[in-house]
């Protein structure tokens, strides 16, 4: 079975007051007691709240793609466009 190597890095953060409160407030809102696995869970909160974002306007811009596809299709069918050859 292979083993995982796991690397630590350490960072210095200065916070103002309201981060250190809103740090401690996520802590306990994710039931964390040490303030230092605090932060990356947080980073990893925001990684994911991050890629939902992009899901949800990936999600709503299909609309507007499937139009345009359409309309791209319509006019190669109606003999509108011409062949596209890359040069080597």
């Amino acid at each position: 079975m292979a083993t995982q190597k796991i690397d630590q890095h350490s960072i210095t953060a200065i916070l103002t007051a309201e981060e250190y409160d809103l740090l401690e407030a996520f802590a306990a809102e994710q039931g964390i007691e040490d303030l230092h696995d605090a932060i990356p869970a947080l980073l990893h909160e925001l990684v994911h709240l991050h890629d939902q974002m992009w899901e949800m306007q990936f999600a709503r811009s299909t609309t507007p793609l499937d139009n345009m596809a359409r309309q791209a299709q319509n006019a190669h069918q109606a003999g509108l466009t011409e062949d596209f050859d890359l040069p080597a």
